[in-house]
């Protein structure tokens, strides 16, 4: 699949989109959105959860209060972004970077509903019919809202692959009865065919609808994704392409997934077995379609992802690993290594990768703690690099949180936005060779290889 056009903004295939999650989180999350400029035209991936204050929660911000007022989603988060620089001065001030206009990305809406069920679950008291009729209700103002913003695609309202129980909710045993009660696969089908209804109802829908898909085994996710098919059928009507739930983490997922594939001991290569697995499935039955791999972006999967048949794929490892530090350990940044306190955890650098001219980098990739990057290695000339002359430089903003707060969140932002160019570098890289095989070849290392070993076999089986 080339490249397309999304209401008039190219999407290049493979794409990896950016995950801004401000109203999930404080600190980090206000200024991604502050140094947006720096990761350019990257795509966005927004929670509706988050930006929508329907729903109550820790950090959910008081500037998305009146954000139907709002014709488009980029005007919204381009006036959220100037009240924050403005009101809450949350950026650094000697970086001299401009806000970005918002409405330059193609933006990808996710619904965040696995938060959601919890809310809509204790409204309807537990009961389960009355849940059912409750959920697709937020389905419909689900869209409504997307179509109010002019939000570019959406992924279809679901119940979500998994639930990450917060706060006090897993000792609610009412609601843990409850999650064991819900057949999701019913609801999921339920919401998808209400979908469908919905969009024929309302032909000059906005938004790009992208159907999920779920399954516990390849088996069942083959399935899942002809009953898609078959619901396109038989209301005439064809989505824009699928969103691929519930195969970002291999933790406590089926054998199955592995039938077939003698496995090698490079353990990042082994994580990315499942995404493409899925991803392989999909694709022989829906053709070349869009795919979007939800929160299956990670830098080593995208070569499998992108080769299986994904368009694009998203994840927060970014952010994650820049989050890993604390406000202690900018104390420690310059210090011999035996005066750090254990509870001291550095911000994660992201090494290895490629540099702005395409040639692959020496060193192999991983999140490093910044403490431990060496001082004298050469920036890779992303945008993000361009900011500072090195890693000293880097490390000197680092350290100034308890003078500075705004020169700590500022070196974060960049360590995180240098690592999104690198997941959108290595899509570029990728989508200029025809085969794995090619690609490989071309950037022989470890993990390659071994990604090359796995794919070989997916593809085969």
């Amino acid at each position: 699949m080339n490249n397309i056009t999304i209401h008039n903004k190219t999407l290049p295939i493979p794409s990896f989109f950016q995950v801004f999650n401000y109203g999930g989180g404080a600190g980090d999350k206000t200024r991604e959105l502050v140094y947006a400029r720096l990761s350019g035209d990257t795509p966005a991936l927004l929670n509706y959860y988050y930006i929508n204050n329907e729903y109550t929660h820790l950090f959910q911000s008081s500037y998305f209060n009146n954000i139907l007022s709002f014709n488009k989603i980029g005007d919204a988060l381009n006036y959220v972004t100037e009240q924050i620089i403005t009101k809450d001065c949350c950026f650094y001030k000697e970086s001299n970077i401009k806000p970005y206009d918002f409405n330059q990305k193609v933006i990808l809406l996710d619904s965040g509903s696995s938060n959601i069920v919890k809310y809509v679950a204790k409204d309807c008291n537990y009961d389960i019919e009355k849940f059912k009729i409750k959920i697709i209700e937020h389905a419909i103002n689900y869209y409504n809202f997307a179509n109010k913003l002019k939000v570019d695609m959406v992924v279809a309202f679901d119940l979500g692959g998994k639930y990450t129980f917060k706060d006090d909710e897993a000792n609610n045993i009412e609601l843990q009865n409850f999650y064991r009660q819900l057949n999701k696969k019913e609801i999921n089908h339920l919401l998808l065919e209400e979908t469908i209804k919905y969009l024929k109802q309302n032909q000059g829908f906005y938004p790009y609808v992208l159907a999920t898909v779920h399954g516990d085994t390849p088996h069942n996710y083959g399935n899942y994704t002809k009953e898609i098919l078959k619901l396109e059928n038989s209301f005439n009507y064809q989505f824009f392409g699928f969103a691929l739930g519930g195969i970002a983490s291999s933790k406590n997922i089926d054998s199955s997934w592995y039938d077939g594939i003698k496995l090698p001991k490079n353990k990042k290569a082994k994580d990315a077995t499942l995404p493409a697995r899925a991803i392989n499935i999909v694709r022989r039955i829906v053709g070349n379609r869009y795919m979007h791999a939800l929160g299956c972006g990670g830098y080593p999967n995208i070569p499998m992802n992108y080769y299986c048949g994904a368009s694009s794929f998203d994840a927060a490892s970014p952010a994650r690993r820049v989050g890993d530090g604390n406000g202690l350990s900018t104390s420690y940044i310059f210090s011999p290594r035996a005066a750090i306190p254990p509870k001291a955890k550095f911000s994660k650098y992201f090494v290895g990768g490629y540099n702005v001219d395409n040639s692959m980098r020496k060193e192999n990739f991983d999140y490093i703690s910044l403490y431990d990057i060496d001082n004298n290695l050469p920036l890779c000339g992303c945008d993000a690099c361009n900011q500072i002359k090195d890693i000293t430089e880097l490390k000197l903003l680092y350290s100034q949180q308890a003078n500075n707060a705004e020169s700590f969140y500022y070196a974060k932002q960049l360590m995180n936005i240098h690592a999104i160019l690198q997941h959108k570098k290595l899509c570029q890289v990728v989508s200029s060779y025809n085969t794995m095989k090619d690609f490989c070849n071309n950037y022989s290392n470890e993990l390659n290889r071994a990604l090359l070993f796995i794919y070989n076999q997916i593809v085969s089986t």
